[in-house]
C-alpha cells in the first residue's frame, strides 16, 4: 500500500524594500509617539535601518535615532546626518525629521536616488536631541512652558534680574553649550533665567556630550560629509561660523555656493523663500556655543547648515506653525535636503568635482 502525503507549503514575503507603518505627519505627536515611530521604523526595516542610543538626558530619557544605510553594519560610507528638537518649543524640526525619515524608508527601491544614497552613503537622523525639554514644552498651554527653549537641567541660584539677583531657574540652552566662543562677553548667555543660559562651562549638559562624543567616534570620525539641524523659525540656511562677527570657514564660498542651491530648490517648490548666511552676518551679533559652528571646528565635515524653518522671523513667537502648515512644508524642505544628499553622493561617492 502506498501512502501519499500532504505537504503545506507557507511561502512568506520577503519584503525587499522600504516599510513605513501609517502615522499621521499631520499633526504634532508626543514623545511616546515619536519614539515608537522611530523604533518601528527600525524594527520593520532590519536590512537597512539600525536604531542608535548615543546617551541619555538630564531626566534619563534615550537619546535616540536612526542610521539608515545598506548593508546596516558598514559603517565606511559617507555620512550624512540630520538633527532637530535641540530647542524644546521648536516641534516643527522633530516632525520634519521624522518627515525626512519617512521619505528615505519608504523611497528604498523605490525610487532609484534614494535607493543610491541609501547603498552608498550612511545617513543618520536624530530627531530629538532634548527630549525632556521638548515634552515639558508640552505639558502645559500656558505660554511659559510651551514656548520653553532650554533642556531641563536642576536649578541654577545664581540668576538675576535687573532688580533682583540669586533667583534659581532651571535649564541650559543646548545650542549654547558647545565649546566654542564660550568666553563671549554676554550678560544673556552667563545668566542661568535666560533663554540662551550657555550652562556654567562647555558640554555641561549630557545631551551635548553625547551628541560631541558620537560626533567623534569611530563611527562617524573622518565620514561625516553633510548635516542640516533643524530649528525655528524665521526662513534662514545658516552657515558658520557664528560666534565670531566676520569669521568663516576658508571653504565659506563653497558653503554658500551649495546653501544657495537649497535654497532655490525650497522656492521653487512652492515659492517659499529664505535668506542664506552666517547668523553673525544676518543678524550682526554673535552667538557663541553653537553646535554647527563647533562640529566645523572640530571635525572634516564639508557641508554644514541650520536651517531657521518657516514662519518668516517678523512673525513672532511662530516655534510652532500651526497643524495645517506641516505637510507642505515639510515636503519643500524636503527639496532642500535632496540637495545636500545630491550634492554628497556626486562628491564623494562618484567623485565628481565641484
Amino acid at each position: 500500500m502506498i501512502k501519499f502525503g500532504i505537504f503545506l507549503i507557507i511561502y512568506i514575503p520577503i519584503i525587499l524594500y522600504g516599510y513605513i507603518q501609517p502615522f499621521d505627519f499631520s499633526k504634532y505627536h508626543g514623545y511616546t509617539e515619536i519614539k515608537q515611530f522611530i523604533r518601528n521604523v527600525a524594527s520593520n526595516n532590519p536590512s537597512f535601518v539600525k536604531l542608535v542610543k548615543i546617551g541619555h538626558s538630564h531626566e534619563g530619557r534615550t537619546l535616540e535615532g536612526l542610521k539608515i544605510g545598506k548593508s546596516i553594519d558598514n559603517i565606511s560610507k559617507p555620512i550624512v546626518w540630520i538633527d532637530g528638537g535641540n530647542h524644546a518649543r521648536e516641534w516643527p524640526a522633530v516632525h520634519f525629521s521624522m518627515f525626512f525619515i519617512k521619505e528615505l524608508v519608504d523611497g528604498y527601491e523605490k525610487n532609484d536616488e534614494i535607493t543610491r544614497y541609501i547603498n552608498d552613503m550612511n545617513i543618520y537622523v536624530f530627531p530629538l536631541l532634548n527630549p525632556d525639554g521638548f515634552v515639558y514644552s508640552k505639558s502645559s498651554k500656558k505660554s511659559i512652558i510651551r514656548q520653553w527653549r532650554k533642556n531641563k537641567a536642576p536649578e541654577n541660584c545664581t540668576g538675576w534680574t535687573y532688580f533682583k539677583s540669586g533667583i534659581c531657574c532651571d535649564g541650559v540652552d543646548l545650542n549654547r553649550n558647545f565649546d566654542i566662543g564660550f568666553d563671549y562677553k554676554s550678560e544673556t548667555f552667563r545668566n542661568p533665567c535666560s533663554d540662551e543660559y550657555q550652562g556654567p562651562y562647555p558640554f555641561s549638559e549630557p545631551e551635548t556630550k553625547a551628541v560631541r562624543d558620537f560626533i567623534l567616534s569611530n563611527e562617524i570620525k573622518g565620514k561625516l560629509k553633510g548635516l542640516i539641524s533643524l530649528h525655528t523659525h524665521g526662513q534662514f540656511i545658516v552657515l558658520p561660523y557664528n560666534y565670531k562677527l566676520h569669521e568663516y570657514p576658508p571653504d565659506y564660498d563653497k558653503l554658500m555656493e551649495l546653501g544657495e542651491k537649497i535654497k532655490n530648490s525650497i522656492k521653487a517648490h512652492r515659492g517659499t523663500e529664505y535668506q542664506v548666511g552666517t547668523a553673525a552676518d544676518l543678524f550682526k551679533m554673535a552667538a557663541s556655543g553653537g553646535a554647527i559652528d563647533w562640529i566645523k571646528k572640530n571635525t572634516d565635515v564639508n557641508y554644514i547648515y541650520l536651517f531657521e524653518l518657516p514662519p518668516e522671523w517678523k512673525t513672532w513667537f511662530a516655534f510652532q506653525m500651526r497643524e495645517w502648515h506641516l505637510i507642505y512644508t515639510a515636503e519643500e524642505t524636503w527639496q532642500g535636503v535632496k540637495v545636500l544628499l545630491k550634492r554628497c553622493y556626486q562628491e564623494f561617492v562618484t567623485g565628481m568635482r565641484f
